[in-house]
């Protein structure tokens, strides 16, 4: 039905329940669609990189906003690109998180929609081209339509009426959340150089969901047409009529004017033209002209060209929201109605706020912590972590002042989706709400001593893979699968051992490093060989031997003469080496943790590790591989390249012990992390990952040796 913009609907026939819309599955379909299309940034700046390097926690994000009616999309990013017959065509670009959502409920509106639109109808629909439309084009030349009206919209995108949209969209589906999502991204707004311009009517070109709704306001125009005997093929707004006679043409002009006006369109006056196949149009690309079809070849142009000033803005939601004034809000209505841009100071009223496009590093006494870190290190003693809105706010004791209010040198914050772990060094306070958001998204939070001993950690119950555990629980009593892991386990130590003593010696060759690489290889060769009689104390023994042979040649490369090491030392660290060696492997052990955690593992079930007294053995048992290419490579570039000095650690302690001061834990953090986030090869993808993702993949192999026949492999590093 051609609905007026003001109209009002009759009953609609069809509902659609959200459970589809929502599922996880439906959500990762979208996101590799969007991902898979590339793109830019919108107006968060957010690239598909990053959105990738965190995108389960972000997909979950996203689904638990929009259940939660939470979920608002951002205003448009502003693009310009060059049109191949000249001139400029105007782009609106959502954020890639946005794209997202609109993907996902383009998925479902496909299955209910297709069914609906008229056969004439060839653009933006699955299994159809405007290769097909131009098919179609010959076939009706063939059979006789010469007349031809080559019909062009006036700004066809930027005159839909949105009232008559919904109306449209409500009458094939009538869901309010759906036509709230809609509206939500129609009217979301563009941000230019001057400001937010909210749109009265149009949809954004470049928008994910812009094509399917650019189909439904114009179903109704192909339904009438087609009801009055017209043969029509459109693509988009891109559409032609065909009669045999003149004065059928001549009608058909007539009639699709009058259908458009109703619908608030109207025909281009010097575009549209009538015209017979023997005078020749074109269409789609191609030229037309009697018999003859030609493809037209696009001229060049160049995609960097843009003569549009794009904002340079950084824009976020506002978090928390700040409430405007009665001013505020009446200045915003005044420039909407007017059609101005709505300038910085007021985005507080829409709901955003300006970020700095430059990345802020934060170092703080509280935290040591980098946008695009994963962990959240938690550091200086009598800090609070608490929760404002989608934030983590770090609040130093003594931060607040006695009105309840922020002292000028206001507290560090940092969005919570952007954070994937926390680690808590000694006497630090977190707030309920914290803790509850913590539990809600499966952010494990692991507690240290101040010196960065492991205590114990927070962790739901209800995130554990009951599959999974059964699992490991009767792979407890298959001795013959716990020692083909283990001993898997303790050849890829001694390999990645020997590999990192190749590297580090390949210039210098020491003759004691070299020995010590032959005695690697010979107890790789001897852990090898499984025999009847071997038992795991064996495996163990081959694990220490290695050790004994390793740490003394690795200590022959240390080029420092401020530090040195001739054995392994823990409990306590007696000398420096040795304590960036200890603090070094607690943070590694603290990452398997987590990560073991979120696969749904129980870290307590391990194979090569293990005792009557409960410990996290499993993470012990995955961690030895990743030992000497993150924690042991990371202390030799720390020692040798002179970042970290002797006088960077306390005095000994009554134990003997020696450990880091604050200053330089903080320096090592840093380095930490930059460690595993570095890129590596692992053979289970193609392309380069970081080792973190290596120590996930790690993990997922260990579930498939569990649930399956599938030997576990240990990761094995490439020089």
């Amino acid at each position: 039905m051609l609905h007026p913009p003001s109209s009002v609907l009759p009953p609609p026939s069809h509902a659609l329940p959200p459970l589809p819309f929502l599922r996880l599955s439906n959500f990762q379909l979208a996101w590799k669609e969007v991902a898979r299309n590339r793109g830019c940034a919108g107006v968060d700046r957010e690239t598909i990189a990053h959105f990738a390097a965190h995108a389960d926690r972000y997909l979950e994000d996203l689904r638990s906003a929009i259940a939660a009616d939470r979920y608002r999309p951002l205003p448009l990013r502003q693009l310009q690109i060059p049109k191949p017959q000249g001139g400029w065509r105007k782009l609106g670009v959502p954020t890639v998180r946005d794209r997202i959502v609109q993907q996902a409920l383009l998925n479902i509106l496909y299955t209910v929609l297709e069914p609906q639109f008229e056969t004439c109808s060839f653009a933006y629909r699955p299994g159809r081209s405007h290769l097909m439309a131009v098919r179609r084009v010959i076939q009706l030349r063939d059979q006789g339509y010469e007349w031809v009206l080559d019909a062009d919209i006036v700004q066809y995108f930027d005159r839909i009426q949105h009232s008559r949209l919904l109306a449209e969209v409500r009458e094939r589906i009538d869901q309010d959340w759906v036509l709230n999502l809609i509206e939500s991204w129609i009217c979301s707004g563009i941000l230019t150089s001057e400001g937010i311009i909210l749109p009265q009517q149009g949809v954004p070109q470049g928008a994910v969901i812009s094509p399917i709704l650019a189909n439904v306001y114009l179903d109704d125009l192909d339904e009438h047409l087609i009801a009055l005997g017209y043969k029509t093929v459109r693509f988009a707004d891109d559409f032609i009529v065909l009669t045999r006679t003149q004065a059928q043409i001549l009608q058909a002009k007539h009639e699709v004017a009058q259908l458009l006006q109703t619908i608030g369109l109207q025909l281009h006056p010097d575009k549209t033209q009538i015209t017979t196949f023997d005078q020749g149009f074109r269409f789609l690309g191609h030229a037309f002209a009697g018999e003859v079809v030609v493809s037209i070849t696009k001229p060049d142009i160049d995609p960097v060209q843009r003569n549009i000033q794009e904002s340079g803005l950084r824009l976020v939601h506002a978090d928390p929201p700040v409430q405007p004034t009665a001013m505020q809000k009446a200045l915003v209505e005044a420039l909407k109605t007017s059609g101005e841009p709505i300038p910085p100071p007021l985005f507080v009223v829409l709901g955003y706020r300006v970020r700095s496009e430059t990345t802020v590093s934060i170092d703080s006494d509280e935290i040591s912590w980098k946008p695009d870190m994963a962990t959240l290190y938690l550091v200086q003693q009598g800090t609070t972590l608490r929760k404002e809105q989608e934030r983590f706010v770090i609040e130093e004791r003594g931060r607040r002042t006695e009105g309840g209010g922020k002292s000028p040198n206001s507290s560090p914050e940092l969005p919570i989706r952007e954070v994937d772990r926390i680690l808590v060094f000694g006497n630090i306070q977190l707030t309920t709400p914290v803790i509850s958001a913590c539990l809600e998204l499966q952010i494990p939070v692991i507690f240290l001593t101040q010196l960065g001993e492991y205590k114990g950690h927070l962790w739901s119950a209800e995130s554990a893979d009951l599959v999974v555990e059964t699992a490991q629980f009767q792979r407890l009593q298959d001795d013959a699968f716990k020692l083909a892991t283990a001993r898997e386990i303790v050849q890829g130590k001694l390999w990645n051992s020997k590999q990192l003593l190749l590297r580090l010696n390949r210039k210098r060759q020491l003759p004691e490093v070299a020995d010590a690489i032959t005695k690697l290889t010979q107890d790789m060769e001897a852990v090898s060989q499984p025999t009847n009689t071997q038992t795991l104390d064996q495996i163990r023994g081959y694990e220490g031997a290695g050790a004994a042979r390793y740490f003394p040649a690795l200590g022959r490369l240390i080029v420092n003469p401020g530090f040195s090491l001739t054995s392994r030392t823990f409990y306590p660290p007696k000398d420096p080496t040795n304590s960036l060696l200890s603090f070094g492997y607690t943070l590694l052990f603290n990452n398997v943790l987590s990560l073991l955690l979120a696969e749904g593992l129980n870290p307590y079930l391990g194979n090569l590790h293990g005792a009557e007294r409960p410990k996290a053995y499993l993470a012990f048992d995955l961690m030895e591989e990743f030992r000497s290419p993150i924690v042991d490579t990371l202390v030799i570039k720390l020692v040798n390249q002179q970042i970290l000095k002797p006088t960077d650690f306390t005095w000994p302690n009554p134990e003997g012990g020696i450990y880091l001061n604050d200053t330089a834990r903080r320096v090592f953090l840093k380095h930490f992390e930059e460690r595993i986030c570095s890129p590596t090869s692992h053979p289970d993808v193609q392309s380069q990952v970081s080792y973190r993702r290596a120590i996930q993949l790690q993990i997922q192999r260990y579930i498939k040796a569990v649930l399956g026949n599938i030997a576990y492999q240990s990761f094995r590093r490439v020089i």
